[in-house]
């Protein structure tokens, strides 16, 4: 059976391991050669194949899944821009601006509290519609009989004006969310001053 000492560092070692993978992109940690994972292991000769190669795992699994989080976050943006470009399509120009503003806010705070992988997985598709809707927007613009600088306005707000105001949507659950999460440190805090003047 393994020593105390010597499982710690083993821990300690797979730790360090994980920092320095951190740095790596995705696609360098999927397809590292075996010479480069045996002068990995060089570095770190308590951890087993095993064990390396479920560091190696661990890390790919948590970049992917950060990677995922902040695609996540950027979505309502991509949503609202094609509700904005949708409905001043079929309808004007005021009410897209109000449903695209509507979708925005109330996406981003529920973006903030949720997260689904396998629905981020489809809605990461809608980015690559954005772009088309940019340009189905300038096209409308133009045909209402607005003039170049208007449209290329009218694009750059849509692109960069969806961006600030999702930022301003969702300061106020945040500030909600900060203020819970350091609440609940203080009454733990408490908990364990209290349990200390009882021993």
């Amino acid at each position: 059976m393994e020593s105390r000492g010597k499982a710690n560092a083993k821990l300690e070692q797979g730790r360090q391991l994980a920092g320095k993978l951190y740095d790596y992109r995705i696609a360098q940690l999927e397809s590292l050669s075996t010479e480069e994972q045996a002068a990995l292991r060089e570095q770190f000769p308590l951890l087993g194949e095993a064990e390396f190669q479920d560091v190696l795992r661990q890390v790919i699994e948590a970049k992917r899944y950060e990677q995922e989080r902040i695609g996540w976050q950027a979505t309502p943006h991509d949503v609202a821009v094609l509700v904005l470009v949708i409905v001043i399509t079929l309808v004007d120009l005021r009410t897209g601006l109000m449903a695209g503003v509507v979708t925005l806010a109330v996406l981003e705070n529920v973006f903030q509290v949720v997260f689904n992988r396998q629905l981020y997985g489809i809605l990461s598709m809608l980015v690559w519609l954005t772009y088309p809707a940019y340009a189905v927007l300038a096209y409308v613009l133009y045909q209402r009989g607005f003039g170049i600088i208007w449209i290329a306005a009218g694009v750059l707000l849509a692109w960069g004006g969806t961006f600030v105001l999702g930022a301003l949507a969702r300061l106020p659950l945040r500030l909600i969310l900060e203020a819970r999460a350091k609440s609940a440190q203080d009454i733990e805090r408490m908990k364990r001053e209290q349990a200390k003047k009882k021993e």
